[in-house]
């Protein structure tokens, strides 16, 4: 059995998770994911006006932005952005919008590992949400390989982290067909081998975030109609 400073008993257990829709009044879309202590916060406006530089003639524009829990953003968030917008603007029906905007705005609230992961799963949920059209539902979750050990180690608290070789996260969509990952973002060192490791123990935990998001979403509907 092992120990992780969380109290989880195994290297593949993912913390709890946490999730709530609609909780910012002025935002079209919003929502909040927490896998264990980290927490982030995500609001959708759209489709809204387009300034005429982004503009688009044939779909919409698709803009995110990461805030950091405190002060300005850096070049980690710029980075955090380039690569949700990525992983998000071909599931996001975006021609049916044309010359307008979809502004996603993720606010980290505490980053106690796998914030990527829970960013992505935020944006899914605030999309929703804002009832902007989707392809599918996306699924993300972070694992990373141990430095002394080589254990892949799922979802990663921020103390485990430094102890890190490398880090992964990815993001699946739903479909039963196939394995299509939509982000996949790595850091460190790692052979092609432990990359493709890492990928599947991902895939094999996240039909429990997507069955997450499903039951998250399904219980706001109910409440809404009674």
């Amino acid at each position: 059995m092992v120990e992780r400073p969380d109290s989880r008993t195994d290297n593949t257990q993912l913390r709890a998770f946490s999730a709530s829709q609609n909780i910012l009044n002025r935002a079209d879309g919003s929502a909040k994911f927490e896998f264990g202590a980290t927490s982030v916060i995500t609001s959708v406006n759209g489709p809204i006006d387009v300034s005429l530089r982004d503009e688009k003639l044939d779909e919409a524009t698709i803009e995110v932005v990461v805030r950091p829990p405190k002060g300005v953003s850096t070049t980690k968030e710029k980075l955090m952005e380039n690569t949700l917008r990525t992983a998000f603007a071909p599931i996001i029906l975006a021609g049916m919008m044309p010359r307008t905007l979809i502004q996603i705005v993720v606010q980290i609230l505490k980053d106690d590992g796998s914030v990527l992961a829970a960013a992505a799963n935020s944006i899914a949920l605030a999309l929703l949400d804002a009832g902007v059209p989707m392809r599918q539902m996306v699924g993300s979750v972070t694992c990373m390989i141990d430095e002394k050990t080589m254990d892949l180690i799922l979802d990663p608290t921020t103390i485990e982290l430094e102890n890190a070789k490398s880090v992964h996260t990815f993001a699946f969509d739903n479909g039963k067909t196939s394995k299509n990952a939509l982000l996949s973002d790595s850091e460190g060192v790692f052979s092609e081998e432990e990359y493709f490791s890492s990928c599947d123990l991902c895939y094999e935990a996240v039909h429990k975030v997507h069955g997450f998001l499903r039951t998250a979403v399904e219980s706001k509907k109910e409440k809404e109609m009674n």
